[in-house]
């Protein structure tokens, strides 16, 4: 089996040019599909490969730059805190945990910031496993009307399109539907689990409807709003992303890493 060595960093001092200081990670899920470690961990702690998921989020976020990271934290959230505490990659970090309630939609998740947020910042769901040079490309944007921007990668499994959600833009980049678990999927594109957003999504999240289908506040509703303001727009992704939900999943970002992972992670 091949072995992925990492090297030691240091979260804050590394210098960025990045505009965005400020990363929050959905880390309150449990991992109810990903088999017997979901019965005893929280879903951002279950391994891939040598480390949780969530040790991937922080080490990308790094890269864009981060500097202050919010973590929401519901089940088993003390093991999240421990496990932080105690990882030497992130001895100088500066993390700050929110307590999020349970069966909430996400935007409503994202919405338990906004008394810390002030300025733009990116969003990383605890699930999501990203490989991508284009990571540490911010989506900096030269028009001040942008207040979404979700990255976004091709997809030619409509399996997988049907599970996540897919997403249409225009010719300018300005997302003009997105689908969450399309039935009959037809977009070339589905949406990650990244996304950078101004502080006024905060308002768009507060006239964002209850989900027909979960009942809950949901973020893919909340950038609709957006798009049809032509306030949101799409960051292409060239590289490797899994929502891991299943094992299936954590399978495939397992061999991802192992085959990819020195290129990103080392």
């Amino acid at each position: 089996m091949q072995v992925i060595l990492f090297k030691k960093i240091k979260i804050l001092g590394v210098k960025k040019q990045s505009q965005v200081k400020i990363g929050v990670i959905l880390a309150g899920g449990r991992g109810t599909r990903l088999g017997w470690l979901g019965n005893f961990l929280p879903k951002s702690l279950i391994p891939v490969g040598q480390k949780p998921m969530i040790y991937y989020i922080i080490r990308n976020l790094h890269s864009i730059g981060i500097k202050k990271i919010y973590i929401l934290i519901n089940y088993k959230g003390k093991l999240i805190r421990d496990y932080l505490k105690n990882e030497p990659d992130f001895k100088k970090a500066s993390f700050q945990f929110i307590h999020s309630q349970p069966n909430l939609g996400l935007a409503e998740v994202i919405s338990k910031t906004e008394k810390y947020i002030r300025e733009p910042f990116i969003v990383i769901l605890g699930d999501d496993f990203t490989l991508s040079s284009q990571i540490n490309k911010l989506p900096i944007t030269k028009s001040p009307k942008t207040i979404v921007k979700q990255a976004i990668i091709l997809e030619k499994n409509r399996k997988i399109l049907s599970q996540t959600c897919e997403i249409y833009f225009n010719k300018k980049g300005q997302i003009t539907r997105a689908v969450e678990k399309p039935i009959k999927p037809k977009a070339s594109y589905r949406g990650c689990g990244l996304y950078y957003f101004k502080p006024q999504i905060f308002d768009f999240i507060k006239k964002t409807a209850q989900s027909d289908r979960t009942g809950k506040k949901e973020i893919t509703d909340t950038i609709n709003l957006v798009g049809k303001e032509k306030k949101a727009s799409v960051w292409l992704i060239n590289g490797i992303n899994v929502n891991i939900n299943t094992q299936d999943d954590l399978t495939e970002a397992t061999k991802q890493l192992f085959l990819n992972g020195n290129k990103y992670f080392s």
